[in-house]
Parts: C-alpha cells; structure tokens; sequence
C-alpha cells in the first residue's frame, strides 16, 4: 500500500515536467512570426526542421498553417502555398498541410484562369478599338482630305466636297530651266531648246474655285535644223464648281505663239487665239503631288487664212520638295503640245518642261 501511494506521489511530481516538455515555448511563435515574409522561407524551413524531434513539433506545424489560412483570407495566395509547401516537405503525413494546399493551389489556378480571360479580354478589346480607329481614319482618308497648317504644324481634316485647300489662296512661280522643244513645221523637224516661266493665282471658295495660269517660254538653241527663235504665251482664266466636281475646271483664255524668227529668208509667222477648253487640276498624286491636264481649243483658226483647225494638250504633275513656314519648294514636269493643221501641211510644237519654283497650295 505504501508502495502504491509513493509510485502515485512520483508521478504527480513528473507531471508537470512532461507537460511543460509537450507544451511549445512562448517565444516559437515570435520566431515564427519573424520568417514569415517570403524572403526567409528558409529560414523558416530550418526552424521546423531543427525543432522536428520535439514533443510540441505538431503545434508547432498547426501554428505555422494557422498563420497560411490568415495569408489566404488577405488574398495572398503564392504565399499562402509557398508556406504549405514548406510544412508538406518536412511532413508529408500533415494531412492539414496537404489538404490546405490544394484548396490553395485549387484558387491559384482559378485566380490565373480568371486573370488570363480578363487579359485576354483587355487585348480583345484593344484590338477592336485600333481596328475601330483603323477604320475611322480610313473613312476619314474617303470623306476629308488632310492639309497640314504651316503655323502650329497641325494635319486639318477638311471635307473633300468642299476643296483640298486649308488656305482660300494658292499660288506657286514656276522657272523652266530645262525647256526642250520638238518642233514639226512645214516638213521640217528641229528640236529646240530654251527656258520657261509660269504662274498661277487661284481662290478656293466654299462652293467654287477661280483663278488663273500664265505661262511663257522661248527657245533659243536649236540641236536640230535651222538656228530659229520660237516662243509661246498663254493667260488662261479656270472655274470648278466644287458642287459639280472641284477637280474639273474650264478654261478661257488666249494663247499666241511665234516661229521661225531670225531667219532672213522667211517671214516669221505668229498664231494669235482666244481659248476654250476643259481640264482637271489639283488632283492628289501621293502624299505630295498634284496633278494638271486640259484639252484646249483654239479658235483663232477660224479667222486665220489656211488654218483648218487648232487645239493643245498639257499634261503637268508639280510635286512638293520642302515645306517652309510660308512657301513651299516646288518641282514640276509637265509635257504641253500644240497643233495647228494647215490646207497646206501642219505644225506641231511639242515641249517638255522640268521647272522648280516657290508657292503654297496648303
């Protein structure tokens, strides 16, 4: 009976001891707190590693998965894993670890599937807008012509029924320095060569456009025949109703020209005419060009003795080689012919003409 009572009296006495060996220490939790950021998951690795063998290693391992379901209700689920996954390799038989990261795991993917449809979505829909502007600007291209304003250098949509033309003005002065002249006349063939000037003045109004052209050249240098001096002139005046069509124009005007002076043994001869005819000007070729054309004819052949019938072509493109802030640096090559048939035989004076100037067409 003694015996009994003193076994009985040596373990109320060990109890404690046991208990307080199976309890964790206070200051584990702190410790655990401290490596809970994701740059000491090692740290945080060694510390249940190093504490494995002990009595109170499984409280240790509730603590540490206690502070992962705190991480997954703030949303931060890699974290959340990153900690499930450290307890997992330590103790593969934590069945809360395990299960905890694959609810954890189960979120990531729904979260990643969720984040890829949403961007998925995003990029659908910026494709859809730049398509949308795509085709904005292409409508823009079909209905307005753009001009850029040489003051604040800023493009200005402007609608293609009223005109091309920021500026109710235009206005170029064009030197033909290279002015080669193909001239048949009385059966003979020379080709010729000499320089040309032209200018031009045109209003662009909202319902109209008018203005005119003047052009002159003379040759001077024959390559082929005889040593003559030719020249041309011509004022002509052009309209457009821009309700009609802003591009056709007609042309009223006179037009003279002169041949086979310097030559003693022939009186020269001039052909004086007024003008009529048709054409389309200031038609976009590219982003810089402008196109020219017109059919003339000239009615002086009803009056002139022999003339059977008269008229002239001319075919010009005027292309923009530097923007300045007030003027604009122009090129232009243009082809002109004008035939003049006789009851006796004909004349043909073609010319091509490569001229650079100064203007604005904004």
């Amino acid at each position: 009976m003694k015996n009994i009572r003193l076994l009985a009296l040596v373990a109320l006495m060990l109890l404690p001891v046991a208990f307080a060996q199976s309890k964790m220490p206070d200051d584990m939790s702190r410790r655990v707190d401290a490596l809970l950021a994701p740059e000491n998951t090692q740290d945080l690795r060694k510390l249940l590693t190093d504490n494995q063998r002990a009595a109170w290693y499984g409280e240790l391992e509730s603590y540490v998965l206690k502070k992962a379901r705190q991480m997954v209700v703030q949303n931060d689920l890699d974290h959340a894993k990153q900690i499930c996954l450290t307890v997992i390799d330590i103790n593969l038989d934590n069945q809360e670890a395990v299960n905890l990261y694959q609810s954890v795991n189960a979120a990531i993917v729904k979260r990643d599937s969720a984040a890829k449809k949403a961007a998925e979505a995003e990029n659908l829909e910026v494709f859809k807008q730049q398509a949308s502007e795509a085709k904005i600007k292409q409508d823009l291209s079909k209905t307005y012509k753009t001009v850029t304003n040489t003051s604040s250098g800023k493009k200005v949509y402007l609608d293609q029924d009223f005109n091309n033309h920021y500026s109710s003005t235009t206005w170029d002065v064009m030197l033909g320095l290279v002015n080669v002249k193909a001239l048949v006349r009385e059966e003979a063939f020379s080709v010729n060569y000499g320089l040309s000037l032209n200018g031009s003045l045109f209003y662009h109004g909202e319902d109209f456009t008018i203005g005119a052209d003047i052009r002159g050249d003379a040759t001077v240098l024959a390559f082929t025949g005889p040593q003559t001096v030719t020249w041309s002139g011509s004022g002509v005046m052009s309209a457009a109703s821009n309700a009609l069509n802003k591009y056709l124009v007609l042309r009223l005007g006179a037009f003279s020209a002169g041949y086979g002076f310097g030559v003693a043994s022939k009186e020269p001869e001039v052909f004086f005419s007024p003008v009529l005819g048709a054409g389309f000007r200031d038609v976009r070729f590219g982003e810089t060009g402008l196109l020219e054309t017109g059919v003339d004819w000239y009615a002086g052949h009803l009056y002139t003795e022999g003339m059977i019938a008269a008229a002239g072509v001319h075919l010009g493109l005027t292309v923009i080689l530097a923007e300045m802030q007030d003027f604009d640096i122009h090129v232009r090559m243009a082809v002109q012919d004008a035939f003049m048939l006789y009851s006796s035989g004909m004349t043909n004076d073609t010319k091509v003409t490569l001229a650079i100037g100064v203007g604005n067409y904004d």
